[in-house]
Parts: C-alpha cells; sequence; structure tokens
C-alpha cells in the first residue's frame, strides 16, 4: 500500500516545482513547454470553456473544454487526484503540515479525527463562486486556489529569491548579476494574509480549506461521490482508529466504517497507516455474506489492542529546522525599488509646468478589451512574473472593484518590446489573447502617444533632447525645427495613428514628475497604422538622420 503514497507524493514533487519554478525564473530559462502546467488548472479552463464539438476533437487539450472533460473524467474514475497531484495550493498545504509535524514532535502528534461536512459554507462558496463567474470577477480571483498560489509565489517567495540571488551577486559579481526586486504593497498584503490563513489551518486541520473553502474541491467533490475507484473500509475492520487520525480530508468515520468520498483527496495516508491492510483503494467490493459467530474472549492479562511503539526521534529534525529559517532569512534584505527611477543622468532634466491624468488604464496586449479582460483573468500574476521589461503591475483600483490586482501596464521599470508575446503565451485563462504572429504584435495598439509641449526641456530650457523619437520603433514620434534656426533645435511630434502604446517614448522621458509625454489607454485594442508600406523595401535609416 506504500506504492499509491509514494507514487502520489513523486508525481505531486515534479508538478509543484515545474509550476513553482514558472513564477520563480527571472532568466528566461525555464521551458516554455512547462507552461501546460498552469494550462491545466481547472478555474482558468472554466473561463476559457468552449463547448463547440468542433474545437473539442480539433484541439482537446487547448480549449478549456477539453481540460474540463479530462478532469471530470480522471475524477470519476479515481477520485480527487487533482487535488493531491496538481493543485498547487493543495501541495503548499501537505507542505505545511508536514512542517508542522516536524516542528510539533513527538509529544505533540498531530492527529485527526472525522468532522461532519460543513454542507452551508461549502456549498454557499461554491454559489458565489459560480455567480462571480458572471457577474463580479473578483470573487473568483478571491476563492480560487491557483490564483492564490501564483500571488503568494510571485509577492512572497519570490522577492526572497530574488534577494539570496542578489547577496550571491555581490559575494561572486563574476558568476551571478544583480536583478532588479520590488513589491506591490496590496498584492502583497493579500498574499500574506492567504499564506498565513492557509499555514495555520492546514497545520491544525489538514486540509480543512480544500473540503470547506476552496469551490474547485466541492465541484470536484460532487464528481467524486460516484468514482469508480475509492478507499474503502473491508469487513475485517476493527475500528482501531488509526486511519481516521492520519485522514487530512477528517472524511473516516472509523466506528462507522464510512468514508466521505466528496472530501477525501486521494492522499493514501491512511493506506499506509492501516496495520491489518483492511483499506483498499479499488472498485466496489463485492458483497460477502459471512454467518455470525460468538466473539472470542480477550485474554485475561492482555489489552485488547496492543499499543504501536513511538518511532525514535529523527535526529534531522534540528536541521531542517535551521533550514527553513534559513531561507526565510533573505527575506530581511529585501530591496523594494522606487515606483519611478531617476531619469538617465546623461539627458537634461526638467521639472513638468502641466499636470494630467491618464483616462484609460493600459490593458496589456493581448486583452482586447476591458469587459472580456476583467471578465477573464483571475490575477494569477504569471505574466506579470514572466513579462522581462516588468511593465505589468497588479492594479488597485484602476479596473474598478471587478478588476482589483488585475495586471495593467505601466512604463515606470521598462517598457513593451516591440518583439515580445510572451504574456499572452502564458495566460493560462486565456485573458490575453495568444498573438502568434509577430506582425501582428507589431500593428497591436494598446495605446495612444500624447504630446505635453509644455513640459519638454526643448520648451522650457531651449536645450536638445529627442530621446522619444529615437526610441520609438514606428516613427509616430519624430523631430521637427523649432524656434530659432540658428540653435538648430527640434521638438517632438506624434503621429497617434502610427503608435502602438509601447511606452518607449515616455520611459525615457527626463522631465518628472509629469512626462512631457506618455501613453494613454484604450477601452479597446485597436490597429495601429503600419509605418512604412509593407509593399515596398524599407528605407535603410542612416546614423545622421538622428538629432544626436
Amino acid at each position: 500500500m506504500f506504492f499509491f503514497k509514494w507514487l502520489r507524493v513523486i508525481v505531486a514533487a515534479i508538478f509543484f516545482a515545474a509550476i513553482s519554478a514558472l513564477f520563480l525564473d527571472f532568466t528566461q530559462t525555464v521551458p516554455r513547454i512547462l507552461h501546460w502546467v498552469a494550462h491545466f488548472q481547472i478555474t482558468p479552463a472554466i473561463l476559457i470553456c468552449d463547448f463547440e464539438t468542433s474545437k473539442i476533437f480539433r484541439t482537446l487539450f487547448q480549449t478549456g473544454t477539453g481540460i474540463l472533460v479530462f478532469w471530470v473524467v480522471l475524477t470519476f474514475l479515481f477520485g480527487r487526484v487533482y487535488c493531491s497531484i496538481m493543485c498547487p495550493l493543495g501541495i503548499l498545504q501537505d507542505i505545511f503540515l508536514r512542517l508542522a509535524k516536524l516542528l510539533r514532535g513527538k509529544r505533540f502528534k498531530l492527529k485527526f479525527k472525522f468532522r461532519s461536512e460543513m454542507k452551508k459554507t461549502r456549498y454557499g462558496l461554491l454559489t458565489v463562486f459560480v455567480l462571480g463567474l458572471v457577474f463580479l470577477p473578483v470573487t473568483v480571483s478571491v476563492l480560487d486556489p491557483y490564483s492564490h498560489f501564483g500571488r503568494i509565489m510571485m509577492w512572497i517567495f519570490r522577492p526572497v529569491y530574488l534577494a539570496g540571488n542578489n547577496i550571491l551577486a555581490w559575494i561572486a559579481p563574476d558568476s551571478l548579476y544583480y536583478v532588479s526586486n520590488y513589491i506591490n504593497i496590496p498584492a502583497f498584503l493579500l498574499a500574506l494574509f492567504v499564506l498565513l490563513f492557509i499555514g495555520i489551518l492546514s497545520s491544525l486541520f489538514g486540509r480543512r480549506y480544500c473540503n470547506t473553502i476552496c469551490p474547485v474541491g466541492t465541484i470536484l467533490g460532487l464528481v467524486s461521490r460516484f468514482s469508480r475507484y475509492k478507499i474503502r473500509l473491508k469487513p475485517g475492520c476493527i475500528s482501531c482508529g488509526l486511519c481516521e487520525k492520519s485522514c487530512k480530508g477528517e472524511c473516516i468515520n472509523s466506528k462507522n466504517k464510512t468514508v466521505d468520498s466528496s472530501r477525501c483527496v486521494a492522499c493514501f495516508n491512511c493506506l499506509s497507516t492501516c496495520k491489518r491492510h483492511s483499506l483498499v483503494y479499488s472498485p466496489p467490493l463485492p458483497v460477502i455474506s459471512v454467518a455470525p459467530k460468538e466473539p472470542e474472549p480477550l485474554p485475561q492479562r492482555h489489552a485488547a489492542f496492543v499499543p504501536v511503539p513511538v518511532r525514535a526521534e529523527n535526529h534531522r529534525r534540528r536541521f531542517l529546522q535551521w533550514s527553513v529559517f534559513s531561507f526565510f532569512l533573505p527575506s530581511f534584505a529585501v530591496a523594494v525599488r522606487a515606483a519611478s527611477p531617476s531619469p538617465d543622468p546623461s539627458l537634461p532634466t526638467g521639472i513638468s509646468r502641466v499636470s494630467y491624468k491618464k483616462t484609460t488604464p493600459i490593458l496589456p496586449p493581448g486583452a482586447v478589451e476591458q469587459k472580456q479582460f476583467r471578465k477573464k483573468c483571475t490575477a494569477c500574476h504569471l505574466c506579470v512574473s514572466k513579462c522581462p521589461a516588468e511593465i505589468l503591475t497588479p492594479s488597485t483600483f484602476e479596473l474598478g472593484l471587478a478588476g482589483f490586482l488585475q495586471p495593467v501596464v505601466r512604463f515606470e521599470r521598462g517598457f513593451c518590446n516591440y518583439d515580445c508575446t510572451i504574456c499572452t503565451e502564458v495566460c493560462p485563462s486565456r485573458a490575453l489573447t495568444m498573438i502568434e504572429n509577430i506582425d501582428e504584435k507589431h500593428l497591436l495598439q494598446i495605446g495612444c502617444v500624447i504630446f505635453v509641449k509644455e513640459n519638454c526641456v526643448v520648451e522650457m530650457q531651449g536645450s536638445s533632447c529627442g530621446a522619444c523619437a529615437e526610441h520609438c520603433p514606428t516613427g509616430a514620434v519624430h523631430m521637427i525645427p523649432y524656434g530659432d534656426p540658428s540653435k538648430s533645435l527640434t521638438i517632438p511630434e506624434v503621429e497617434p495613428d502610427l503608435c502602438v502604446g509601447c511606452g518607449a517614448c515616455e520611459h525615457v522621458c527626463p522631465v518628472r514628475p509629469f512626462r512631457a509625454i506618455y501613453i494613454d489607454g484604450l477601452e479597446k485594442h485597436a490597429n495601429a497604422k503600419p509605418a512604412f508600406d509593407p509593399n515596398e523595401k524599407q528605407q535603410e535609416v542612416k546614423p545622421d538622420d538622428f538629432g544626436f
């Protein structure tokens, strides 16, 4: 019976390591094929569900319907294996539970007991989740286990990981390099609350979160009631209670010899605990009629049950405690970078004269429009972690309450790479439609350029700049003569129809606090005009054509 448990542990460890690597990777070295682990999560699959039969057979595992069918069939056959091997938040609870057992020691051994199903809480939260899919998407991101895990990895473990890298880079600068490290406060606070809540709840009550709060667990529980393979008790069970004490799902009633299969997460701990092998993981057992017989008298000088000897104390406990402490120690060295870095010292600087406010938030490429994006995005922040330019940031209230913590584009730390489509490739819920053709990205307009002449250093100081025009990839910003011809000054001129909203001009503008040129968002993404006729050969730009 140990085979089932260790097979589950090995498979879960592989999946957990793969999905953790997606969020922790900052060198873009993790193979893109690992993204399918995020795409196989159930909540994103629900959001991209497509019931067109032709698409189901065309690309079974590239549609939400195909993924849902896969998990429903697997659950119907083998129970809630998704919760035990694929759900990263469920595996994280197992890790907390294991750490709690090591830190408690043998004197405070954690023992579970059967608890009745909390139906009102369980199905009430499921109802809120279903209604949120239609009316209030923020409830989906608050209840979705995968999105919780993504935010925990992104805003708690990733800063610690990057801080450790920066410490090693300071020690060995020839081998590693320093990377920027920042924290989004609202996302960090929510992730920290969920992490503490999950850690405490799992350390005391096992998988209580999965069987009471998690809507995905409730959905799978409805299917697992009819699963073919279940944990079953043989007629020879003596109701010793060992399986009940080891069941982190709190679903085994050893007294009545029943198992609530809707709450069983298929961890198989009970199989390895039973000393009489009275539990099996199998299809329905055959009914065998046994004639009643008189109970055998117990020996006079012996107890009814021989107590199981306690294992010797694990001498590696102190080593594991110090390992955990040393893992979290670098978190005290996390450097939070300022939201608006200093301008390039090689460029002239200036203090803005005119203030303004952007009217529309800028959505990532592939978002298409705000309504669709708010409905499908679960705020898992995988796109935020994978963006090489670090321009995707969780929103507060730019997208309203329905879009809380969903990513928006800001250009304080960089600008959108003209040839980059990574965020559209990794999005598991298809809130960002995949851009397969790079030429499509070159014409995708996510924002529109606006020039504020009164803030430009050419206007304020009479000095040359032209950084915005030099960095514009489409020619939407170009320089024209300005002022006294003897001074040979040029000032930017914009053509909004050519702008794709990459933000390169806004990022390099040296004026603070309000830039002289900036990108405003669009309610719906559009197509920009091509910078040149694609039927004609593009003219080679000579270095002398630039202002400096």
